[in-house]
């Protein structure tokens, strides 16, 4: 007799958690689309608000690239001058650091 109490205290519990977690679950799925709703609000907004800037931005960028490509055209031995020394100074660079000898490794690493 007791063994049947116990076991209908505990159907009964588990029928109560069952409800609870149904229960549960609803309110989670009720914040996650209204989370959703306001994240995808959000960027709704910043890419609104990001794109003027862009185009803008973009206008710049092609303006000065023409700008730059124009001035190089018309002063090539400047542009030559100009890359041919950043070529030196990036193959002396390579030069000094690759000449240096290698540190020595400490037996953890070998």
């Amino acid at each position: 007799m007791a063994s049947e109490d116990v076991r209908t205290t505990i159907s009964k519990d588990i029928a109560s958690l069952q409800q609870e977690i149904a229960r549960l679950q609803t309110i989670v799925a009720a914040r996650g689309a209204d989370a959703y709703e306001e994240i995808s609000d959000r960027a709704g907004r910043l890419y609104d608000g990001a794109a003027p800037a862009a185009r803008s931005a973009m206008a710049r960028i092609r303006s000065e690239s023409a700008a730059a490509g124009s001035a190089a055209g018309e002063h090539l031995a400047a542009t030559t001058t100009a890359l041919c020394l950043a070529g030196a100074i990036g193959f002396l660079a390579g030069y000094l650091l690759g000449s240096q000898p290698a540190p020595p490794r400490s037996w953890w690493q070998q």
